[in-house]
């Protein structure tokens, strides 16, 4: 069978997902001397300056009000990503083993993006949000709770069809 079985989604969220996690989220866990002086660090500096984005910027702070973000970052690190790029190489070679592993990650990242939304939409920065930065947030946020979500979704029915044949099969 073909590379990813023909699943365009996938390729989408395996293309964007995993250099955004790598080269923007995990930045606030990395040491500091990894990113002293680096286009990486301009590079979260500019995401941040895009719409005053309180999540990174929170995680930046390290004050007690965004230390839950620094647990959803290491979350992120040491568990997502490990079963981001074990799904991403499943798929790649169209393993059915790996939709147990998704589910979780999908259910998992789906999570994680609640808080942060919620987050967004509770901050009182000042000046209040303007129009264009809230849709610009949202834009840089919805789609890493809606892909992942229906991921979750879409491996938890494939593997419910996986069950339904195989207790269809005990009953023969």
């Amino acid at each position: 069978m073909s590379r990813f079985a023909g699943r365009g989604l996938d390729k989408l969220w395996f293309a964007f997902c995993g250099p955004i996690t790598i080269l923007l989220d995990l930045q606030t866990i990395y040491p500091k001397h990894w990113l002293a002086d680096t286009q990486l660090s301009r590079l979260f500096e500019y995401s941040i300056s895009l719409a005053r984005d309180p999540i990174l910027g929170g995680a930046l702070s390290n004050s007690k009000e965004f230390l839950w973000l620094k647990y959803f970052l290491y979350l992120e690190g040491f568990f997502q990503l490990p079963c981001f790029i074990i799904g991403a190489w499943g798929l790649w070679y169209n393993d059915k083993r790996v939709y147990p592993l998704l589910l979780a990650y999908g259910a998992s990242t789906a999570t994680t993006l609640i808080p942060c939304l919620g987050a967004i939409f509770t901050s009182e920065p000042s000046p209040p949000f303007t129009t264009r930065e809230i849709v610009t947030l949202l834009s840089e946020y919805i789609p890493f709770l809606l892909i992942p979500l229906g991921m979750a979704i879409d491996m938890g029915l494939k593997l419910v069809k996986i069950v339904n044949v195989s207790q269809d099969r005990k009953t023969i």
